[in-house]
């Protein structure tokens, strides 16, 4: 193990999005900066945001897009303010209705942009250290398997439990838990569920618009069905509830209404002008066009209805059956496919023992927190890449101004 001599004003524990991006704004300042990272290079994660395209901020913001046990009201719309920080390294931003992307669509070149930067601004990077503890007497002392670093000022940006492959750590918690701060209970976010119901038979590699909802929480998009579960966007945003119930062992079933623009009088009266239109076509023909060709086929069958049965042969009952199934078709879960699988953790840090303004520890002055290892994880769309912005800013803020 090597003695680094250097006192750094700030060393950040975690090279990811919101380490890097509170490196360089701290460096800009003028701070000796340095940042300890687990991985062989910096920014890894970053390479599988947005399916490798990295959508990194959203034009549509506010607490309503973040989910927490705290009050969030505290969280700004810098989306802008990310466009542009992106901008002076080189990323051109492609707005996709609403959804920002680097122009290139290859999140890669956000990573090199950021490692660019940091390399631009000549701060000190140990990659390949994974951080074993932190201490504080006078000054901080940041161990890791190599080195031991000195610094002023700490920041964990370690991220959370997700994606193990790409560098996950407990770290963050354990620190957090170390300085007698609460972390509340972890649950993969932002992943897809699993599912032994019969119904994946039929509906595998069907991808299908809906709305799906789960306890009290409701989201729409496309579906993706798979022999083994569901995903797609929809399932994604509201999957950190399905993870706290495995959890809990209380699962219960997901329900998807494949005609959510309509309600269930609208698509009575809909099935109701179809089938009046041509008595004598199958069900099958009739509803043609109502949603996809295996959904449909799916809900006949599960109406107890054969498919080449003649619309005029229908009864009432029917019909309520077909509403019903089109509405409000349920599927029954094993869980989420895990940590590994997910691309965000939910929960983390409490922030009940962060000062919010500036993202310090109540517990212990100069040490601070940002990015997913606290509790605050958003839906699909570059939330949390954004909220990683937007914390990371805080703290750089609240650091320069006393430092």
């Amino acid at each position: 193990m090597d003695n680094n001599e250097k006192l750094y004003d700030v060393c950040i524990v975690g090279a990811g999005f919101s380490g890097l991006v509170l490196a360089i704004k701290l460096a800009r300042a003028g701070l000796l900066v340095c940042l300890a990272e687990l991985n062989r290079v910096v920014g890894r994660r970053i390479l599988s945001t947005g399916n490798g395209r990295c959508n990194f901020t959203n034009n549509r913001m506010g607490e309503e897009y973040y989910y927490s046990q705290h009050d969030l009201s505290f969280i700004e719309d810098k989306h802008l303010d990310l466009i542009s920080f992106l901008r002076e390294l080189g990323i051109i931003e492609r707005d996709f209705d609403g959804y920002y992307y680097p122009i290139t669509n290859q999140a890669k070149t956000v990573r090199d942009a950021l490692e660019n930067e940091i390399n631009a601004l000549g701060i000190d990077v140990f990659l390949d250290n994974r951080v074993t503890d932190i201490s504080k007497n006078d000054v901080f002392t940041v161990t890791t398997h190599r080195n031991v670093l000195k610094a002023k000022k700490v920041c964990v940006s370690s991220g959370g439990l997700s994606a193990a492959t790409l560098g996950s750590s407990k770290f963050g918690y354990k620190m957090a838990t170390k300085f007698k701060m609460k972390v509340t209970k972890l649950a993969p976010a932002l992943v897809g569920v699993v599912s032994t119901d019969i119904c994946l038979k039929d509906l595998a590699g069907v991808r299908a618009l809906g709305m799906v909802s789960y306890q009290n929480a409701s989201c729409e998009g496309e579906i993706q069905f798979n022999k083994d579960g569901i995903s797609g966007y929809p399932v994604m945003c509201i999957s950190r509830y399905i993870g706290f119930d495995e959890l809990d062992k209380k699962l219960s079933n997901i329900s998807i209404d494949f005609i959510y623009f309509m309600t269930d009088e609208e698509l009575k009266d809909e099935l109701k002008n179809r089938f009046k239109h041509n008595e004598n076509a199958t069900i099958l023909a009739a509803l043609n066009g109502l949603s996809n060709e295996k959904v449909i086929q799916t809900v006949v069958s599960y109406a107890r209805i054969y498919g080449d049965t003649v619309v005029s042969k229908l009864d009432d009952e029917d019909m309520d059956n077909l509403v019903y199934y089109f509405k409000h078709f349920s599927i029954s879960l094993e869980g989420t496919k895990g940590f590994d699988n997910s691309q965000v953790t939910a929960g983390g840090v409490d922030l009940d023992g962060i000062e919010l303004d500036t993202m310090e520890s109540k517990n212990c002055k100069g040490l601070y927190f940002t990015g997913e290892v606290l509790d605050v994880d958003g839906i699909c769309g570059g939330y949390n890449l954004t909220w990683a912005y937007l914390s990371a800013s805080k703290a750089a803020k609240a650091i320069i101004k006393e430092v």
